[in-house]
């Protein structure tokens, strides 16, 4: 009978997350999750399941919205939802807020 390989350590996720994940894409994460957590802070709930974060790129946070009534309501909310993300991620990292036709 061959002898017994003994098994690879368990590696802790801390290290397999950070093969998986560059640097970079860390700040990003984060970044990303502290958008999310103003967004939830600031848009009332209706607004919230009628407006979905889309993408955040270039400085500009798109948001899918149902309809135009519910697009309008964003619109009125933008400078708040603008100055709290600039409050909590500093100046000029979300400069607009732009607002899509969601589909379907």
């Amino acid at each position: 009978m061959a002898p017994r390989k003994t098994a690879p350590r368990p590696l802790p996720l801390r290290e397999v997350l950070e093969g998986l994940i560059k640097p970079g894409d860390w700040q990003a994460l984060e970044q990303r999750r502290r958008i999310r957590e103003v967004w939830e802070r600031v848009v009332p709930p209706p607004l919230q399941a009628q407006a979905v974060l889309v993408e955040f790129r270039r400085r500009e946070l798109v948001v899918a919205v149902a309809s135009g009534a519910w697009m309008q309501e964003l619109h009125y909310l933008k400078p708040r939802l603008l100055a709290e993300l600039e409050a909590a991620l500093g100046p000029g990292v979300v400069r607009e807020v732009r607002c899509l036709p969601r589909e379907g």
